[in-house]
């Protein structure tokens, strides 16, 4: 399994309409080959900046075709967004101290050398300015709803793609690792061993998840993922890539959407390659002390009903589906 990670938006400026994105493009690995050799013969058509693809520059005729492309070859979307316009730079910056708090009085739990990188991580969270904390909490978000969802859909369809996740996250320095995408990497690992054993993944009976039990972590009692493990094969890449390129497409043109410089015909399919649930499709994010605060009557509270709150990928596929009806039925016999 390929996951390919990108960004849409500064997280900065708090008012109407600052709408930042974090997407993922979930690629079963062995499409791979399929949607290079497809997207090569449609980048030909797309405009460029520098030579790379650019999403910003896209019309709507060109995403479709792409989202078209991606939906056709097995392709999961996710997404979470970051609306600074119904937020303040100093919640976010009181959130921010108290995420370093509560982590900083965790160090003394771990011991050497977990609690010199845990101790580090503290730091780095204070000195990382709101904008790029903002974004990555967004990303951790996105990769929270891949495991929440990627493994059980490819349970019941392509449960080999599940014994390896290589992940592709579009980096900034073509040299080296920033500090940020550092930090980023080792809180991801120890939040998602965290995550997983006190929210567990969700199971089906009948379902393949054997490929799946290689992340596996036991700790006492509590069960989990390896976080580690799910993410040793993580890189920030700097160099064009296809893959990196349709993700680039996918995030610019879901903001677009919501900021309204995208028409109708660019983004009405991309629900298309999410997985459906209830609500809409996309997340958003609010680093509010109030855990009940919910954007309300936004300006684009109307695309997001009509066009990312259902014609999603049905999680159940139809073998599993139609045991689900037979066992209503039952039920009601």
């Amino acid at each position: 399994m390929h996951v390919f990670i990108d960004e849409s938006g500064s997280f900065s400026g708090y008012h109407e309409r600052s709408v930042s994105v974090v997407g993922a493009l979930v690629l079963p690995t062995w499409k791979l080959p399929i949607i290079r050799s497809k997207y090569a013969k449609l980048r030909r058509f797309l405009p460029t900046d520098k030579g790379e693809v650019k999403g910003r520059l896209m019309n709507e005729s060109q995403v479709d075709k792409v989202v078209t492309l991606l939906r056709r070859n097995d392709a999961i979307f996710e997404l979470t967004a970051v609306d600074l316009g119904f937020q303040t730079e100093d919640e976010i910056l009181n959130y921010k101290r108290q995420h370093a708090r509560e982590m900083t009085q965790r160090a003394s739990r771990f011991k050497e050398p977990d609690r010199t990188e845990v101790e580090k991580a503290c730091r780095q969270i204070e000195q990382t300015s709101a904008p790029l904390y903002l974004q990555a909490i967004a990303t951790f978000e996105v990769l929270k709803d891949i495991l929440d969802h990627v493994p059980l859909y490819f349970s019941q369809r392509q449960p080999y793609e599940l014994g390896h996740f290589a992940w592709r996250i579009d980096g900034k320095d073509a040299k080296k690792a920033t500090d940020w995408e550092t930090w980023w990497s080792w809180y991801a690992i120890g939040a998602l061993a965290t995550m997983s054993r006190t929210r567990p993944q969700p199971v089906l009976e009948g379902a393949d998840l054997s490929h799946f039990d290689r992340f596996k972590m036991t700790s006492g009692a509590e069960q989990g993922s390896d976080g580690r493990l799910l993410l040793s094969d993580l890189q920030f890449c700097s160099s064009i890539e296809p893959e990196l390129e349709l993700v680039d497409i996918m995030v610019n043109a879901s903001r677009r959407a919501l900021v309204g410089t995208l028409g109708v015909a660019g983004f009405a399919n991309i629900s298309q390659l999410m997985i459906h649930r209830r609500g809409p499709c996309l997340k958003f994010l609010l680093l509010k002390d109030n855990a009940s605060a919910v954007i309300k009557n936004p300006a684009y509270a109307g695309i997001v009903k009509r066009y990312f709150s259902g014609g999603g990928r049905t999680m159940l596929s139809p073998r599993f589906l139609r045991q689900a009806q037979d066992e209503e039925i039952g039920k009601q016999a």
